[in-house]
């Protein structure tokens, strides 16, 4: 089975003072690199044999926080949406000159002035998503913290709006629901080599026990976009940092 540990990288200064960032190159702050940190304990436990970020400065920032004995590879598809002219202004400020954009913006329909379209947003994520759940073919299989079974794990460090619209694009979430992604959370998708149930009461959790491990790569190379967004499960949704600081 594949394990994408999804992180949103931690908070910057602009964060910190609300003003909307996009593709603007922003450096972490203080707080950030420690939420990165601490998002590190839990991407440690999880033994990610592979990593990757996007072009943007913070995300390599906080992945170099997590302590992996391995570079990432930078996938520029990985990258926060554009925001065009609101990149740098207050959320507050954007809110109130453009009320009805913004409310649609947030829900996954709106295209900031000058902006990238959510559509070319969905598109360019999960082109990166099924990239990354392919070369998981080549990525040997480890023990995670929570699995009697090994796993093929990696990371991918991305951005809040991109995270969110990933998940929902594979079915995951409804974003209208759902909280925005913390600074530093991590966010779990599973995605095993079939629709059926899984069961942690179940010997390898009710995955094929008889695929030698070139057999499995084999699959894994051979899915199709359409069955990996089938098959991929949210094993869990934006685990804050502060919380990983407690244990």
């Amino acid at each position: 089975m594949i394990r994408i540990l999804l992180v949103r990288h931690g908070e910057t200064e602009w964060n910190k003072t609300h003003r909307l960032q996009g593709q603007s190159s922003i450096d972490l702050a203080e707080t950030g690199s420690a939420q990165a940190q601490a998002a590190g304990r839990y991407v440690r436990s999880q033994n990610p044999a592979q990593g990757y970020v996007s072009t943007l400065e913070r995300t390599a920032q906080t992945y170099a926080e997590f302590g992996l004995d391995h570079a990432p590879e930078v996938m520029g598809d990985l990258a926060e949406q554009h925001l065009g002219e609101w990149e740098g202004m207050k959320t507050a400020q954007a809110k109130e000159a453009y009320p009805e954009l913004y409310r649609a913006w947030k829900s996954g329909e709106g295209t900031p002035p000058g902006g990238e379209d959510p559509e070319t947003l969905v598109e360019r994520m999960s082109a990166a998503f099924f990239r990354v759940v392919r070369a998981a073919a080549d990525v040997p299989a480890t023990q995670s913290a929570d699995e009697k079974y090994p796993l093929r794990t990696v990371v991918v460090v991305s951005h809040g709006t991109s995270i969110k619209a990933l998940l929902e694009a594979l079915g995951l979430i409804d974003r209208t629901r759902v909280i925005s992604v913390t600074a530093g959370a991590v966010s779990v998708i599973d995605v095993p080599l079939h629709g059926g149930p899984l069961s942690s009461s179940l010997p390898k959790g009710g995955l094929d026990e008889s695929l030698s491990s070139e057999q499995e790569a084999e699959a894994i190379r051979a899915l199709t976009d359409e069955q990996i967004r089938a098959y991929a499960k949210l094993r869990m949704f934006n685990l804050s940092p502060e919380v990983l600081a407690l244990g």
